[in-house]
């Protein structure tokens, strides 16, 4: 996207990254560009998504490639369990899962409802969330091809501690999100 649409990015916070553990990650989901840029961060991490996305020709495949976890949305206690089973693998191997806690693309602008799976996962795995916040919405809008040229803002907030209930890191990781999108929306 740099080279075809004139995409830029600017990252702040990369020290908040630890290199020495496992992390779920937790991004606002606002177009195709974060998808791509977050398997480029450096760490090894598996990305919960849909598992419909596994069935696009070539697109699907090369994905299943990258062992993520695909859940079925359609049935929201097996896809927790899942979540959970497969998640605390992962975390328990040295790989950090990347969850958009949106559950699907939102407008840019501002944070959508955010399900507690990163929050739950994380707690029960005994790992820090690492949320993130990016603006790509306004260049890359969701479901469009046509791509626009800019600069797509990254901030990268401290690790949430997993040592306070489910709830607490959830309302921790919402807060930081919505704080923070609302300075660079």
């Amino acid at each position: 996207m740099k080279i075809t649409c004139g995409v830029t990015f600017e990252i702040k916070g990369l020290n908040n990254i630890p290199k020495d553990q496992p992390l779920v990650v937790a991004c606002n989901h606002q177009g195709d560009w974060e998808t791509f840029y977050l398997l480029t961060m450096g760490l090894p991490v598996s990305t919960v998504l849909k598992r419909e996305l596994l069935y696009i020709p070539f697109f699907g495949w090369a994905l299943a490639m990258l062992n993520p976890i695909a859940i079925d949305r359609k049935r929201k206690t097996n896809a927790l369990k899942q979540l959970s089973q497969q998640g605390c693998e992962r975390l328990g191997a040295g790989i950090s899962v990347l969850i958009f806690p949106e559950g699907t693309r939102c407008p840019p602008g501002k944070l959508g409802p955010c399900t507690k799976g990163a929050a739950m996962l994380a707690h029960q795995a005994g790992v820090p969330i690492l949320p993130i916040v990016q603006n790509s919405g306004h260049l890359s809008p969701p479901h469009k091809w046509l791509k626009h040229a800019g600069k797509v803002d990254v901030r990268i907030g401290k690790p949430i501690i997993a040592d306070v209930t489910t709830k607490e890191m959830h309302a921790q990781m919402v807060g930081w999100m919505t704080e923070n999108l609302a300075e660079i929306s």
